[in-house]
């Protein structure tokens, strides 16, 4: 994507690792010379052109019985001191061909720091690749974005590693990029610790191990990959037939958390099954910037599972529905349908109690049937203490106060047996009466679950309802619906947002 001020939150480090293409320099006839053009792969041999800038002859390097011409490492040094003790300290005509948008870009989104790995290889790697060397390229760089940027702190970090040693390059950024990220985070940080990587045109080992290490961090901070998008021509020839460097004009941000996208996805689509809404959200924490949406909703399915249903909760899920990133989604139908399920979820007790009967199939999902049948039994008492209190059963007679509770009247609160009685009673039904059996037994085992800390077992169930040949679920919501007329279970909010979610999981990429 085209990156925009308002893509990303503030970011507090960018890492660029400096190649030879990285600058160039502005030369007294106007002409932008690339430290990494040398006359090769069909690019102009502006390096010879930078020493004939500085009046110098080109030289080289004498290692045994070979000689290799002098190249970035020596032509970055002679012009960072001329910039140094000939400029006064201005590197003005220093140019950022591959970095000043993507600088441009975080100085708008607050960056703070800015770390130039550049290279510095010892004296046991050959003359042929150090004379590669970036570490003053990368002190150019530094002393050009200081001068445009006063307020960013600039470190180079130069390592004394070969640029080809993996296992080196991987412990020097683990050094370096976690302690970069201990030493911003703190505990009562609110924002999260936001990191850019530019790892475009420096030493392959390098940028690999950059991009691990930083994809590494993905669970503890954000991390993005600033990708230079390269300029339709490295080069231009001018009228006088000089050749001009160019500059990269756009970048690309990747969230360094898509590369783990197609694995992870599964990990989500199991924790959503399962109604572990909570190792879902942690799961799609760093995919925010493609699925923001679901990580959103996985947030509200999980408040709704620990039973909170109060005003906040309605209020979230109303902001949700409403939101523009959903009716990017959803087709208008749909989000009418929610508004209205949501309405009466609002202002009906009994719609509210039934919109609960989806934390019974969760459960269900991963067998953990002591959990289902303590949600069933819950929901269970909670409608026949709805019918209890909107149809007066103590009125009618249907639930009496035990003595020493004559003082509490209608605020009496009853327990299962009361409710179960009075239900029976309710429908005349006595104590023969196959309903009255089961809710007895169904109340006798919730009882041995909560006091006594028992299981629950299929097995169990099937045989507390004397039916071996139906699954748990139907077994149970058989109940509710002899105790409680339901509403249109195909309209339940919480039902069609959880199933949304895992169509959602389904169908993307």
């Amino acid at each position: 994507m085209k990156i925009t001020a308002s893509n990303t939150t503030n970011v507090n480090t960018l890492i660029i690792t400096v190649g030879t293409r990285q600058i160039g320099w502005r030369c007294k006839d106007g002409v932008i010379r690339s430290f990494g053009a040398d006359g090769n792969i069909g690019y102009p041999a502006h390096i010879n052109q930078l020493y004939q800038e500085l009046g110098i002859e080109r030289g080289n390097y004498q290692e045994e019985n070979k000689t290799y011409p002098w190249s970035g490492r020596d032509l970055g040094q002679r012009y960072y001191e001329y910039c140094k003790e000939w400029l006064g300290g201005d590197f003005s005509r220093v140019e950022l061909l591959l970095d000043r948008t993507i600088i441009e870009a975080g100085i708008q989104q607050n960056l703070k720091h800015i770390i130039l790995w550049g290279t510095d290889q010892p004296e046991s790697v050959s003359w042929f690749y150090r004379r590669l060397d970036t570490i003053w390229i990368a002190e150019l760089m530094a002393g050009k974005i200081k001068s445009l940027f006063p307020h960013i702190r600039v470190d180079v970090h130069t390592p004394k590693i070969s640029a080809n040693d993996s296992d080196a390059i991987r412990q020097e950024l683990e050094l370096l990029v976690l302690k970069e990220a201990l030493d911003a985070f703190t505990p009562n940080q609110d924002e999260e610790f936001v990191m850019w990587i530019q790892n475009k045109g420096c030493a392959p080992a390098v940028a690999s191990c950059v991009e691990i290490c930083a994809a590494a961090l993905v669970r503890q901070c954000q991390v993005f990959n600033a990708s230079p998008d390269e300029p339709d021509e490295f080069f231009s020839t001018l009228a006088d037939g000089l050749v001009t460097a160019n500059h990269s004009q756009s970048f690309k941000l990747i969230p360094m958390g898509e590369y783990f996208w197609s694995l992870e996805k599964l990990r989500i689509k199991s924790a959503w099954e399962r109604g572990d809404f909570s190792e879902a959200q942690i799961w799609l924490k760093i995919h925010q910037n493609r699925h923001k949406v679901l990580y959103k909703l996985a947030g509200i399915l999980f408040k709704y599972s620990n039973w909170e249903s109060d005003h906040r909760s309605f209020q979230s899920i109303d902001e949700w529905i409403r939101s523009n990133d959903v009716s990017k989604l959803v087709a208008p139908q749909m989000i009418q349908t929610w508004r209205e399920e949501l309405h009466q979820m609002r202002q009906d007790t009994l719609i509210r109690a039934w919109e609960s009967t989806l934390l019974i199939e969760l459960p269900l999902y991963r067998e953990n049937y002591t959990a289902a049948f303590i949600q069933f039994s819950q929901i269970l008492e909670r409608l026949l203490y709805i019918q209890f209190r909107a149809q007066n059963w103590l009125s009618k007679g249907f639930v009496t106060l035990p003595p020493g509770k004559e003082h509490l009247g209608n605020n009496y609160e009853p327990g299962l047996l009361d409710l179960i009685q009075g239900w029976c009673k309710s429908r005349k039904l006595n104590q023969v009466n196959k309903w009255y059996n089961l809710l007895d037994k169904i109340r006798a085992k919730r009882n041995k679950v909560i006091h006594e800390g028992a299981s629950v077992t299929l097995s169990e169930i099937q045989f507390i309802w004397g039916d071996h040949g139906s699954v748990a679920k139907d077994l149970m919501m058989d109940v509710l619906k002899e105790i409680s007329t339901p509403p249109d279970l195909d309209r339940l909010l919480m039902r069609s947002l959880y199933q949304w979610g895992l169509n959602y999981l389904q169908d993307v990429g």
